[in-house]
């Protein structure tokens, strides 16, 4: 606020609202055909879960990764000394300079992190369901207005809680992709200078440890949280909400 104002609250928010729509579409598109195909084969559902949940978000992040790319330059970049001035131009900047490798410095990170990710939210999802379920059956069986309010938001608690047990389990790799996506010629003039030269995830790993300690790995995993929690409850909320509604007039 006082280095960049209001305006520095929503940088890269545009190409963030794409990457969204774009990936939450593939997203749950895969899972649903992926768990499906799984169920037939008689696999375990805890199993189809995490299979269908971690391909699901290694295939959506591989076509979404460029979106990925272009909100985190814009976050990095400084208000009064800005590299990319427009989604547009950011493109064709990166293309000229960096070529087509340069839209997926970091997809290997990113994909070994996003794969566990949505595996444990999704198996987390099912087993936090399933839990609430026995509850309703053994020990919260009267309907009170606490129940009747729990019922009505359970994807949205479930869906919250599956993506802090998530988010907390793979965030050094989200923190490492994070800085491998700024590398490059211009990467002097993001994050205000202070992010070292990597040459890959290893070394990126390895320089954080050695020079900044092993907690230094979950810098910022408080405010990643407080994103990802009511981001996921929202999803599973009106997914779920959605889900039986397209299935009670079937």
């Amino acid at each position: 606020m006082r280095s960049e104002g209001v305006r520095g609250f929503f940088k890269g928010n545009l190409s963030a609202e794409y990457l969204y729509l774009t990936y939450g579409a593939t997203q749950f598109l895969t899972f649903n055909a992926i768990e499906s195909k799984l169920r037939r084969m008689q696999v375990p559902k805890q199993v189809s879960s995490f299979v269908g949940g971690a391909s699901a978000g290694a295939i959506a992040t591989s076509i979404t990764y460029p979106l990925d790319l272009l909100r985190t330059r814009f976050v990095a970049q400084q208000l009064q000394n800005k590299v990319h001035t427009s989604i547009i131009r950011a493109i064709a900047h990166i293309h000229r300079e960096e070529g087509l490798r340069g839209f997926y410095r970091g997809l290997w990170p990113a994909c070994l992190q996003i794969m566990p990710y949505m595996g444990i939210v999704f198996t987390s999802y099912d087993l936090l369901a399933a839990g609430y379920k026995w509850s309703r059956l053994h020990v919260l069986r009267r309907q009170t207005a606490l129940t009747k309010a729990l019922d009505s938001t359970q994807d949205a608690i479930i869906g919250a809680g599956a993506a802090v047990i998530g988010k907390t389990c793979v965030y050094p790799l989200d923190l490492v992709r994070k800085r491998l996506q700024i590398q490059g010629p211009h990467l002097m003039s993001f994050a205000s200078g202070r992010v070292p030269k990597y040459v890959g995830m290893t070394d990126a790993l390895m320089y954080i440890v050695k020079h900044e300690g092993a907690l230094a790995l979950f810098r910022g995993l408080t405010p990643a949280l407080v994103k990802a929690a009511p981001a996921s409850a929202t999803v599973f909320f009106i997914f779920g909400h959605t889900r039986d509604l397209l299935l009670s007039r079937q």
